[in-house]
């Protein structure tokens, strides 16, 4: 018993690292890519306009990786080989943007290699706390986002001091290093080979892609998890790329946005930590639905702050908003999906949820920003959340979750 849970502390120790390593390399490119633009010359409707492309790309790009995941090559290559892949782009980024063509190439191709990266390590993780019980998701998580508020506030002051150039040199430094110990954490199996071989048959071919959808779409709670979080995350999306935006409004630069974007992460660790323990007492549904009321709040109380403290203070309650809502749609996910299909429910998720809501609420938001000003995309987030927040309550009333 002692030598299992050994066993399952190194793994958890090592997900740990690879987790906090990958997001605090993706937060020297995703967190600082709009000011990186912007102050190249680029306008801030013309940024956030290539986010929304680079958006439609991960939407894509996502459910791809976690069929491939389910069926044919286990999460671990996938990562490292991708990965590896996604280096040299985020150190030649600031050497193309001169050129918005070379720019946008370059956006496109760290989407495919690092930006479709989070849903799978999810992927992954949960699928070794399934053969490994002793493991926490929440531990690896908010391990995570402390490291990605670590390095926010860490790569602010480093563009502040010496430019977009180092960071991205020891972004793609934090990347090697995840990729390194990639290398030494248990890979998932494909679970249809595992079973096949566990039984002495011979290996199945996967599934199709029809019978994969049709798996999906059968299940109504999956269906109203993806449709309630699409009309969150799409409010959080206009606060990923136009919260720069806006805190150069409030008289804020580079080092002042690493802030937000350090505090946001730093305040997702104590619910990321607790969830586990919270999960077990509290079904995962009910908890879901009491993340849209933060989100809704969080998002209204940003577009009336008059001033950069009071709008940096609002952003705490991401602990009580996504801190919550990803790690219990996570353990849903794990509950209510067949095992044959679980990576592509879960990297479809992370699709919907950081993909396709990116894709509207950035077009969106630009739309707005160019016919108004910031503000107004924030309202614009509110009433989306409330809308998500509201489905979320008639899922409950009409006993669609399960």
């Amino acid at each position: 018993m002692k030598r299992i849970i050994s066993q399952d502390l190194l793994i958890q120790v090592k997900c740990t690292l690879v987790h906090s390593l990958f997001w605090a390399s993706y937060c020297a490119y995703s967190s600082f890519i709009v000011t990186m633009l912007t102050d190249y010359g680029y306008s801030s409707a013309t940024a956030t306009a290539m986010m929304t492309a680079t958006s439609v790309l991960s939407f894509i790009a996502q459910p791809v990786s976690g069929y491939i995941c389910d069926n044919y090559i286990p999460h671990k290559w996938v990562y490292i080989v991708l990965t590896i892949c996604a280096i040299p782009t985020m150190v030649l980024m600031p050497h193309l943007l001169f050129s918005p063509v070379l720019t946008m190439i370059s956006m496109l191709l760290f989407t495919i290699f690092m930006v479709q990266m989070p849903g799978l390590l999810d992927a992954w993780v949960i699928g070794l706390t399934n053969l490994h019980p002793h493991m926490n998701y929440g531990i690896s998580r908010g391990s995570s986002s402390l490291a990605f508020a670590i390095s926010a506030q860490a790569m602010g002051v480093l563009t502040a001091v010496y430019g977009h150039g180092l960071r991205c040199w020891v972004g793609a430094a934090l990347g090697l290093l995840s990729v390194i110990v990639a290398f030494m954490l248990e890979p998932l199996p494909c679970r249809r080979s595992q079973e096949a071989k566990a039984e002495n048959k011979p290996v199945k071919s996967g599934l199709s892609t029809a019978e994969t959808v049709s798996r999906l779409v059968k299940n109504h709670a999956y269906i109203l998890l993806l449709l309630m979080s699409f009309l969150l995350f799409m409010g959080t999306s206009c606060f990923s790329s136009f919260i720069p935006v806006l805190t150069q409004e409030l008289g804020g630069g580079s080092g002042e946005v690493g802030t937000v974007f350090a505090l946001t992460a730093l305040s997702e660790v104590p619910a990321m930590f607790l969830m586990a323990s919270i999960l077990r007492k509290v079904p995962a549904k009910k908890v879901i639905v009491l993340a849209g009321l933060f989100y809704l709040l969080r998002l209204s109380l940003t577009a009336v702050a008059p001033n950069y403290i009071v709008m940096l203070l609002v952003q705490m309650l991401q602990g009580l908003s996504f801190a919550v809502i990803w790690p219990a749609s996570m353990a849903y996910l794990n509950q209510i999906m067949d095992y044959e299909v679980r990576s592509t429910a879960i990297m479809t998720f992370s699709s919907v949820t950081l993909g396709i809501s990116g894709i509207f609420g950035n077009a969106i938001g630009t739309a707005i920003l160019a016919a108004t000003n910031v503000r107004m995309v924030f309202v614009f987030a509110s009433v989306s959340a409330g809308v998500g927040l509201a489905l979320g309550l008639y899922g409950l009333a009409r006993r669609i979750w399960k």
